[in-house]
């Protein structure tokens, strides 16, 4: 009786197990120069403390330095995560990818499409166009644009498609697929 007790009561543990495991796997390990700084403000002597900060933050500065570390505020992640919308990459933790992205965040900080000024454009034929964008991007027309032809200074918008496409709008034109090229 006391094992078929023992047995119930660890069964919800059992379920919780996995999930757990699941969420610190997600979570990215720090950086060992970056632990190595917050450990200094456990030591009680300031003196000892101060010289243990300015120890640490000269090594994170030449790390810096030598571009083994690279720290990114938020904003400049974002501008990052624009200039790459378009690209199929493998799941990177740090641009806010993995298994368990929430859609819902994505559309909120405005990466489910972008609203661009195209830069240039270049006739591919049958209706095609190669459109570069103000921020350096090169997509091209997967299929013909019939109502006109792009022109440089235009807005367009790029939206993400079904099964990993893309579709875009020239100022309130017909959509049409498209893919980033560069």
């Amino acid at each position: 009786m006391k094992n078929a007790l023992t047995g119930i009561l660890l069964l919800p543990l059992l379920a919780i197990a996995p999930h757990a495991q699941a969420a610190s796997q997600r979570q990215q390990p720090r950086p060992e120069i970056f632990t190595d700084l917050l450990k200094c403000r456990g030591i009680t002597d300031d003196a000892q403390r101060l010289t243990c900060f300015d120890r640490q933050v000269g090594a994170m500065e030449s790390a810096a330095q030598r571009d083994e570390v690279v720290v990114l505020d938020k904003g400049e992640l974002n501008k990052t995560r624009k200039t790459l919308f378009g690209f199929s990459f493998p799941k990177l933790p740090f641009l806010g990818g993995g298994e368990d992205e929430d859609k819902t965040q994505e559309q909120e900080e405005g990466f489910s499409h972008i609203v661009a000024t195209i830069a240039s454009v270049r006739n591919l034929g049958y209706g095609k166009w190669q459109i570069g964008l103000e921020d350096g991007a090169q997509w091209a027309t997967t299929e013909a644009i019939t109502n006109g032809s792009p022109k440089p200074g235009q807005s367009i918008e790029i939206k993400r498609a079904a099964m990993g496409s893309f579709m875009s709008k020239i100022e309130g034109g017909r959509a049409v697929r498209i893919k980033r090229i560069g």
